[in-house]
């Protein structure tokens, strides 16, 4: 026996499901549900209320919590750091959310979804939860600060061209807008600068960036973000795992004689891919090599842009990892060949039985 419990966060509380499980008879019974503040002087109550049903039965304890936005960062921070005898899991809302439905839960609570949790802490085997370095925390909000801060200057650009054009525009409005604009700029331009501050303050990781740099058309800011977004690599073991995290993942649907297309899951770190968009228009529009011939190649194979497109983004992606992984610089003689990267490796074909064993507990954090 033992107890699961399952943890359902917000931005003000968190509800708590205490579930008593017996693996050999497979039967559970909820012991105690309570609701938190989402505080760190609430954090303490939580733990006591655990001690106290762990006292009267000792028994190991499992704590199953979703990853929602930032907001559990700060109980699964402290119970990581002071229980380190407790199982903590961290799992995605996808995943949650699949579980319950295949559990047949139709309504949704926060007291369903907490109890929900529990039961899938307690039947599934979750990857245990191993912290967040600071390092790349704060390397994640300097690089997704900068990138809300462009979308909200393209937004503004694109406010400002449709005054330009506009009958009725009136100038005072024009004027606000370009000066909102000007403002944004000193604001990534100085947010860039700490993305590079921070990137040079530990000379391993220093050096191990100067040499992604060496990969045609890839920047500082594709850098930062995707190794921001993936915590160095350090979770990923192999390029398979990068891909379906990624969203680059080929999936396919198919039911009797239904044969449904092959296409890209989408289900994964869509910064990633916006990073990865900007230098393979790089190499598109200057026609680098080595890769526009592979890109040209995969357009005279089945005459389709953006899926060469997208095959160029998921190889540039791996080549990234597979140098870090090796503190390797870019060598254009080998860049394409197995030893690298072999085509099949990312090509639409080579898709399938994709290793998607990335611990829920590092996924989660890497996801809103």
């Amino acid at each position: 026996m033992f107890y699961s419990i399952g943890i359902d966060i917000s931005k003000d509380d968190f509800k708590a499901c205490i579930l008593e499980y017996n693996p050999v008879e497979q039967t559970e019974r909820v012991r105690s549900s309570r609701k938190f503040n989402n505080t760190q002087a609430e954090l303490p109550k939580f733990v006591s209320w655990v001690t106290k049903w762990e006292s009267k039965q000792p028994a190991p304890v499992r704590i199953t919590m979703e990853a929602t936005g930032v907001y559990y960062e700060r109980v699964a921070l402290h119970l990581f750091d002071n229980h380190p005898e407790w199982a903590l899991s961290v799992v995605l809302p996808s995943q949650a959310r699949r579980f319950n439905e295949s559990e047949g839960f139709k309504n949704k609570t926060d007291r369903i979804d907490a109890r929900g949790l529990a039961l899938m802490g307690a039947r599934k085997k979750l990857q245990l939860w191993r912290g967040i370095k600071p390092y790349w925390s704060e390397l994640r909000q300097l690089t997704r600060t900068r990138g809300a801060l462009v979308e909200q200057r393209t937004q503004l650009k694109n406010q400002l061209h449709a005054l330009n054009y506009s009958a009725y525009a009136i100038k005072d409005t024009r004027k606000i807008v370009q000066q909102t604009i000007a403002a944004l700029d000193k604001q990534i331009t100085k947010l860039e600068k700490l993305i590079t501050r921070h990137l040079d303050s530990d000379p391993e990781i220093e050096e191990k960036v100067d040499k992604l740099k060496s990969i045609p058309s890839i920047g500082l800011i594709t850098i930062s973000t995707v190794l921001a977004e993936t915590l160095g690599f350090e979770y990923f073991t192999s390029r398979s795992q990068l891909i379906s995290y990624a969203g680059y993942d080929i999936v396919v649907k198919e039911s009797g004689k239904h044969k449904g297309k092959r296409k890209m899951s989408k289900q994964g770190n869509a910064r990633i891919r916006a990073a990865m968009y900007m230098p393979v228009g790089n190499i598109l529009s200057h026609k680098r090599q080595p890769y526009y011939n592979y890109y040209d190649r995969l357009v005279s194979r089945h005459g389709i842009k953006m899926k060469a497109n997208v095959a160029l983004q998921k190889k540039l992606l791996c080549l990234m990892y597979h140098l870090w992984k090796k503190n390797e610089a870019f060598d254009a003689a080998l860049a394409l060949r197995p030893a690298g990267l072999s085509a099949s490796a990312v090509s639409p074909k080579g898709d399938t039985g994709v290793d998607t064993t990335i611990p829920e507990l590092e996924m989660a954090f890497f996801e809103d």
